[in-house]
């Protein structure tokens, strides 16, 4: 385990050296508002969050590292995109806690933003291991309405990092957790995107995931483009490139909201 914790201690390292410059470079929309507290913020432009549905925003980071602030400033295009709010939601992070604490504290903050603003139509959306959850929130609520998933991390191997670390104190957890294209079918009552580029490391995953939903899904694999390399969770990253904005718009298709509905 002592590697699975190097491992995890060392990936943390390299997403604070690209995540620092990038945050405190990044421009935000400035005609949607927040509303901010430790286990979610909130980003609408009406005159209240208050809606019948809105989008569930999880941030990435193999389970180990992130925080909401990360997703902030493509929560907020989304929510200008969609014309409805956009919960972005905070989760403790492995090893201090496994897997099944991540999804109950997860359910807590979307029973409490349900109840708060009276949603009833969510949209969950994620990327990389927030793909993996925002994926495993629509299969857990009935009020799901779509799953848009963005360079996720559907595969995990029990014994390496990160899934090693999914079952905490050595309690069990259902064989699939490590595997969700095996769950693919239970999407099928939903609307979904899958997001991935040219240069995404888990690009694999993610074709394998929209080919077994062939169908019923909007598959976006963007491609490397003016110098513009499609690397993992690209449209977190850069959504004011034409990619990301590209996935903003697929995303927010799916609220009633937008223009074309």
């Amino acid at each position: 385990m002592n590697s699975i914790l190097r491992k995890a201690e060392l990936f943390t390292q390299d997403c604070l050296k690209y995540d620092i410059p990038r945050l405190k470079a990044e421009v935000l929309p400035d005609d949607v508002k927040r509303e901010e507290n430790d286990l979610y913020d909130v980003y609408y432009t009406a005159g209240t969050p208050d809606a019948s549905e809105a989008y569930f925003l999880i941030h990435g980071g193999a389970f180990v590292y992130g925080d909401k602030i990360n997703d902030r400033n493509f929560g907020m295009r989304l929510a200008k995109a969609s014309g409805i709010p956009v919960v972005n939601a905070n989760y403790s992070l492995m090893p201090s806690v496994g897997l099944e604490e991540q999804l109950e504290e997860l359910d807590r903050i979307i029973e409490t933003v349900e109840k708060k603003f009276g949603y009833s139509r969510l949209h969950f959306t994620g990327d990389s291991a927030g793909g993996y959850l925002a994926m495993m929130c629509a299969l857990r609520h009935k009020n799901a309405k779509s799953a848009s998933l963005i360079c996720g991390a559907y595969r995990n191997d029990r014994n390496d990092f990160p899934g090693a670390l999914f079952a905490k104190d050595g309690s069990a957890v259902p064989d699939w957790y490590y595997d969700l294209t095996l769950k693919a079918d239970e999407l099928r009552g939903m609307d979904v995107a899958i997001i991935t580029g040219e240069n995404d490391f888990l690009r694999e995953q993610n074709r394998e995931l929209a080919a077994l939903l062939e169908g019923n899904c909007i598959f976006y694999d963007a491609p490397n483009k003016d110098g513009r390399n499609m690397e993992h969770v690209f449209p977190i990253t850069n959504p004011d490139w034409p990619e990301g904005e590209k996935t903003i718009e697929i995303i927010a298709s799916f609220s009633n909201n937008f223009p074309e509905n």
